[in-house]
């Protein structure tokens, strides 16, 4: 039975942080060129050459085209890139690559190849919940339990434990920084969803047998009743 939860998690400051409340001020960061990413050196190269020539940020009298595309690939692509926090995933223009094509453009089209290459994008992002969250039914009082039981700590039977977390994505794009006026929807567009048009399965199962009814959106789904250090030991080499 699916059941709609809020996620805690605490700090080394704080204790039980409900995720998309007041308290919840964790930022996170991506960087696109990171070693384990493996973004492909002529993605990187293509992105350079296209904002070099079109982006008009850089005077040729600056720096030269293939000076530019070092500096892209060896520093501008290996800063951290804030990306929101737990509750907004937001994937600005500095984690997209051009992927469009490069040959056999119609010689008669009204794009040039730069603008060809640019057509097709590929963004990188990525999204983790915090390492150990404590999850409870939706609109649940942890203060008011607490104030009512005793306390409250990591093992209180108020949190939920057998099943999985689901994360649900809302795809949107956003112009100027609009989050309240989404440019495009991938899912409640009027005219087509996205999920459906890509071949969303609204059935899966797991490993174990158990079948599960999925909606539109949802990705990702974590064991509750385990945390991402449970797939790290300290050991002491010999």
């Amino acid at each position: 039975t699916r059941v709609p939860v809020d996620l805690y998690y605490s700090t080394n400051q704080r204790s039980f942080i409900r995720i998309g409340s007041a308290e919840d001020q964790v930022k996170r960061f991506v960087i696109l060129n990171d070693r384990l990413r493996q973004v492909p050196s002529e993605q990187l190269r293509d992105t350079a050459t296209y904002k070099y020539n079109r982006y008009g940020e850089i005077h040729p009298g600056m720096m030269s085209e293939r000076t530019y595309q070092e500096y892209y690939r060896d520093k501008f692509t290996k800063m951290k890139t804030p990306v929101g926090g737990y509750s907004l995933l937001l994937m600005p223009e500095q984690l997209r690559t051009f992927i469009g094509p490069k040959t056999n453009i119609p010689t008669n089209a009204s794009a040039d190849v730069l603008r060809a290459n640019a057509a097709i994008q590929q963004w990188y992002g990525e999204y983790s919940l915090p390492a150990e969250p404590y999850v409870v039914q939706a609109g649940t009082n942890l203060a008011e339990y607490g104030r009512t039981h005793g306390g409250l700590d990591a093992k209180s039977p108020i949190f939920l434990k057998n099943g999985y977390i689901v994360v649900n994505f809302n795809l949107e794009s956003i112009q100027e920084g609009n989050l309240g006026a989404p440019h495009l929807q991938y899912i409640h567009a009027p005219l087509m969803n996205q999920w459906l048009l890509e071949g969303f399965q609204r059935q899966v199962e797991d490993s174990y047998g158990n079948s599960f009814t999925l909606r539109d959106g949802d990705v990702v789904f974590y064991h509750a009743d385990r945390s991402s250090r449970d797939d790290f030991s300290a050991q002491v080499p010999h």
